[in-house]
């Protein structure tokens, strides 16, 4: 039986935004595109430097939007117009009067296919975080973990020195 310990990955440690940041910008100008940031804070600076355009929420809440207000919309009008109630000379589809149900029903939709999204994109369905977390992350530190790096170790442990990591260590499989 072997007591070597099977190596998952690396973890820089870092105490700024900027050499984090700086960190993630030189390893993916070395090619390295399969890591995650740990970050006590949100940091779009982060996003931007790991090329995250935009969130796919969103689209999601606009079709939410549309759909919400199209159901309202037919909702009303064709319940309208299987029960004609004509009410003092008023027309049948009287549109004012189905706003507030139009504008309720989109907010609705929105939220729920927003919601729905958001479960969708942060796959909710895993169990454990990643093995690269640790509580000083959520705390004052930023992390860079690169899983299965492989014969490059000592380049990548070269180039996480190189931008300022204060920390550095080999997570176990």
């Amino acid at each position: 039986m072997s007591t070597a310990i099977e190596m998952s990955g690396i973890l820089a440690h870092y105490d700024t935004l900027g050499a984090t940041r700086a960190a993630i910008e030189r390893l993916r100008e070395a090619g390295h595109t399969d890591f995650d940031v740990f970050s006590p804070f949100p940091a779009p600076e982060l996003e931007e430097a790991m090329g995250i355009e935009s969130s796919p929420v969103r689209r999601w809440a606009l079709i939410g939007g549309i759909t919400g207000f199209t159901t309202a919309t037919a909702l009303t009008g064709l319940t309208a117009l299987a029960y004609p109630l004509v009410t003092q000379g008023k027309p049948i589809l009287s549109w004012p009067a189905f706003f507030v149900i139009m504008f309720e029903m989109t907010i609705l939709f929105t939220g729920l296919f927003g919601f729905a999204g958001v479960l969708f994109h942060t796959h909710r369905s895993r169990k454990q975080l990643s093995a690269g977390y640790r509580e000083v992350f959520s705390v004052d530190r930023f992390g860079v973990y690169l899983q299965d790096v492989g014969a490059s170790l000592s380049e990548i442990e070269t180039l996480l020195q190189d931008t300022g990591a204060i920390e550095i260590e080999e997570v176990a499989a």
